[in-house]
């Protein structure tokens, strides 16, 4: 597994995973997508196969605490205090390969290196136990179920 910034190539396959995963939930336009390279350029991530072949795709930023929406154009922060997920998608055909797992573990470095101490994330319904295996906490706080679907949890998890 190869694990690095996200290329102008990528944007296609970034596309296509992101329609196959989330077939439940309206799609972020790539404009949207892009936009949180400029907040992570070093976080915003390409998962790719030993060939080369993009299996999934990683973007995440520094953040305040509060949960970012979906469909939105930030500015950066001017007090970060979080390295926030805002998407981490592997494409279907490459489930059960620890993809994710890796790729948390990459961000989870980086996020140290940099001096957080905290990662954050709005999880979709039917990932919260996968985030809570990775030591994921509900916050309490409430997200846009409109955005996000029901059951979907802000979370947090201590590095």
């Amino acid at each position: 597994m190869i694990i690095r910034a996200i290329k102008e190539t990528d944007w296609p396959a970034i596309l296509r995973i992101q329609n196959e995963v989330y077939p439940d939930i309206v799609p972020e336009s790539e404009a949207v997508l892009r936009s949180k390279t400029k907040l992570g350029p070093t976080t915003c991530l390409t998962i790719c196969d030993r060939q080369n072949n993009v299996a999934g795709y990683c973007l995440a930023h520094p953040w305040t605490q509060d949960p970012a929406s979906l469909h939105s154009i930030y500015e950066m922060p001017s007090a970060p205090q979080l390295l926030y997920i805002h998407d981490m998608a592997i494409a279907p055909s490459y489930a059960g390969k620890r993809l994710g797992n890796r790729t948390l573990q990459y961000l989870q470095s980086w996020a140290k290196k940099h001096g957080y101490t905290t990662l954050s994330l709005v999880s979709l319904g039917q990932a919260v136990s996968y985030w809570q295996q990775h030591g994921f906490l509900h916050t309490g706080l409430q997200v846009d179920t409109d955005q996000y679907g029901e059951g979907a949890s802000y979370m947090l998890k201590q590095i």
